[in-house]
């Protein structure tokens, strides 16, 4: 069972967004009384919009978790921002229904940033359910990482510098070490760092929210670590990514658009629009070679011609519910505590 304590002595509030992983989420809690034991935690689960029981099962096996449930999908950045809200730790844990904990690794990333105040945040090895390591820490996006990850330069040197640079290919990840952008999978911070804030810049729904608040935490000078005391597997992909319309690439790419609109300005985004498009193009009219060649089938060209239409057009899949303002959300899903 876990246990909650009084908001004055709380050392972490551990918030998860679930969207229609019920069974996932339910091994999610049940790995978390092993990974708190010894501290005071809080856990807030924000449900959004599910129709698999998710809320029903958090209601009836967890009455010690304080569930919020929205009516409609909000979205990953602004559930999580309703958790952050109502967060009372020193310390506020992301973490992802479609992760478990293991051992003490909440524990262990408490400790951590406790030894010293410099330190912002920590995040955990995420490991496969056989053990493999998974390589979901990277870099922050720089338009060399950029150009050989996201365009058809991948596929001429998949293996190439760069590649392994941005996805850290070639670190181990069994010492402690600084990490500039940690997923949000499994993401500790220090609550005072953010203050009044929101956690997570709204204008990234689904991607890149993640991405813009370590770009943010890095440009003021925080760092970030990965423990690897702490350990968390992680079945990637999982967590109802898998559900959008191709697998979310397009929305994803999008973000990455609005990122550099943010942080690189409007002709770096100009730029980044210009050659993700070109590349579509590219990658359009070779797959039309091969549906005439008779190697691929006509719905499938089909497919990948909507996805790369939503991308140049930038129209993500994922759209905020129209029927729920903001300055009301949060008095009007609380559904306990």
């Amino acid at each position: 069972m876990i246990r909650v304590h009084d908001k004055d002595q709380m050392d972490v509030s551990i918030i998860i967004v679930n969207w229609n992983t019920r069974s996932l989420l339910e091994r999610c809690l049940a790995s978390i009384e092993t990974g708190v034991d010894g501290l005071a935690a809080q856990v807030l689960v924000v449900d959004n919009g599910s129709i698999d029981g998710s809320a029903a099962l958090v209601a009836a096996k967890y009455p010690q978790v304080e569930l919020v449930c929205n009516s409609d999908n909000l979205g990953f950045a602004r559930a999580n921002n309703q958790a952050f809200e109502r967060a009372q730790g020193r310390y506020v844990l992301i973490l992802n229904p479609d992760t478990e904990l293991r051992g003490d690794a909440v524990k262990q990333m408490v400790q951590f940033l406790d030894i010293d105040q410099r330190r912002t945040g920590v995040t955990a090895v995420l490991r496969n359910p056989d053990g493999t390591l998974q390589r979901y820490h990277k870099r922050l996006p720089r338009w060399s990482y950029v150009l050989w990850s996201e365009t058809l330069l991948r596929n001429v040197a998949p293996r190439n510098r760069w590649i392994r640079d941005f996805y850290l290919l070639d670190e181990s990840f069994d010492t402690v070490m600084e990490i500039e952008q940690p997923p949000a999978a499994c993401l500790m911070l220090r609550r005072s760092t953010i203050g009044a804030e929101a956690l997570f810049d709204e204008r990234f729904p689904i991607f890149y929210n993640d991405v813009d608040l370590c770009r943010r935490l890095q440009d003021a000078g925080h760092r970030l670590f990965l423990l690897p005391e702490a350990e968390v597997m992680h079945h990637g992909g999982a967590g109802g990514v898998g559900a959008m319309p191709d697998q979310g690439v397009a929305d994803s790419l999008i973000g990455l658009i609005r990122y550099y609109r943010k942080h690189e300005g409007f002709i770096g985004a100009g730029i980044l629009w210009l050659i993700l498009t070109l590349n579509s193009m590219l990658v359009l009219t070779g797959g039309l070679i091969k549906v005439l060649g008779g190697y691929r089938p006509l719905p499938w060209w089909r497919l990948e011609l909507a996805k790369r239409v939503r991308l140049a057009m930038g129209h993500e899949a994922f759209h905020y519910p129209t029927n729920m303002r903001a300055d009301v959300m949060a008095e009007a899903v609380v559904c306990r505590h």
